[in-house]
């Protein structure tokens, strides 16, 4: 009979969270987990199933905390393209940090795994879709408030679709260190669609 967990099931996935992160799934070994997470090889298999449950639990976690922070400024009430304007805001200040420069672990995962894996891809893909929404919803809200020139619903989903894109492309740039004024250049160029 395996001993009980030390720690949290938060804690343990916040551990294993900054593991994958940080080295990616397949360079990330069960010795590595086990040791990171401080548990034994009974503790990980009867919580978490294999290095593979635990993986795509992890990415549900990041998803829940980092993914959802970063679109939850867009449903506050305000001016929508503020909103839009200050989550590229904050995802470049993060991703020009020493630790934002590990990217994303969603957008990690799909470069890793998406094409491999038939779990990993629809969960990055269902993450994708949820801040394309977002994005979505806050401009549909712009262009009622006229704060958008007018387009149709098709034009601005479309743009919706170009900011979740350029988003990945901040993500996956970040890991090449490009520095913090290239980031903010390539994020102002694609906000400069609102205009």
């Amino acid at each position: 009979m395996a001993r009980p967990a030390k720690y949290p099931r938060e804690t343990m996935l916040q551990r294993a969270l900054d593991l994958f992160w940080t080295k990616g799934y397949e360079a990330t070994s069960v010795q590595d987990l086990l040791a990171g997470l401080d548990i034994h090889r009974g503790t990980l298999y009867d919580s978490f199933g294999d290095k593979h449950g635990l993986y795509l639990e992890v990415l549900a976690h990041y998803q829940r905390t980092v993914g959802e922070r970063l679109v939850a400024g867009l449903a506050q009430p305000g001016p929508k393209k503020v909103a839009i304007r200050a989550l590229f805001g904050r995802l470049v200040a993060s991703l020009a940090s020493v630790e934002g420069r590990r990217g994303c672990l969603l957008t990690n995962a799909t470069m890793e795994l998406a094409l491999t894996d038939a779990d990993v891809g629809p969960a990055a893909s269902q993450a994708h879709r949820r801040l394309v929404e977002a994005l979505a919803q806050a401009l549909a809200a712009a262009r009622q408030a006229g704060e958008l020139s007018p387009r149709s619903p098709a034009q601005v989903r479309g743009l919706a679709e170009f900011l979740g894109s350029s988003i990945l492309g901040l993500r996956v740039l970040a890991r090449t260190q490009p520095g913090e004024a290239v980031l903010r250049q390539v994020a102002d160029l694609a906000l400069s669609v609102l205009d």
